[in-house]
């Protein structure tokens, strides 16, 4: 014992004190966060990041910690979650009724109905997020409010038509700038009409 406390410079009194010294709360709370991280994390298939492990610790356990001291106790675990890769897609153009650019990122409006976006999104939902339900809106760029929106669970032109007449209706008379990527819907004769 005493060559293993000159390599590691420490005193054998010191050494000895150590060993029998009991467990501080700290340590106690981190040995219990610990357990909790390592099962919930396999639980989630290796999946679940320190984020979302904090939020589990809050939520079902009412363990209020840092992100911090989860990830700190993650790395010395040597547990890491997997990471997905992001999702890449785009809206592909095709067709030719589409207009020009004219708001070209200058998304501040003045005045109500000057200025329109609108878009078409999905959720999913389900047991096993097996069905998918589409959400089309417009919105008003002065004040960021939606003027209209239809959920449908296909994603075609009568949803975003639906959505348009909607707005339309809401606002008589309103003549804005209607915004919109140039998503298959919103490139189709019907539309530019």
């Amino acid at each position: 014992m005493s060559l293993l406390c000159r390599i590691l410079k420490v005193s054998r009194s010191g050494y000895y004190k150590w060993k029998v010294a009991s467990k501080s709360p700290r340590h106690k709370d981190n040995e219990l966060i610990s357990e909790i991280i390592r099962s919930e994390f396999h639980k989630s298939g290796d999946k679940a990041g320190y984020r979302k492990l904090t939020m589990i610790l809050k939520r079902e356990y009412g363990i209020h910690c840092n992100h911090k001291r989860v990830r700190r106790l993650m790395r010395s675990m040597n547990l890491r979650s997997i990471i997905r890769r992001k999702r890449i897609s785009c809206t592909v153009v095709k067709g030719n009724e589409f207009e020009e650019n004219i708001l070209n990122r200058d998304f501040y409006a003045e005045k109500p109905n000057e200025k329109w976006v609108t878009d078409v999104t999905f959720l999913k939902y389900g047991k096993n997020k097996e069905y998918k339900a589409y959400f089309s809106a417009i919105k008003d760029l002065c004040g960021g409010q939606i003027i209209s929106w239809v959920v449908s669970k296909t994603n075609d032109n009568p949803l975003v038509m639906k959505t348009l007449h909607q707005a339309l209706d809401k606002n008589p008379g309103a003549t804005p700038i209607l915004h919109s990527d140039r998503g298959f819907q919103y490139t189709s004769k019907e539309y530019a009409r």
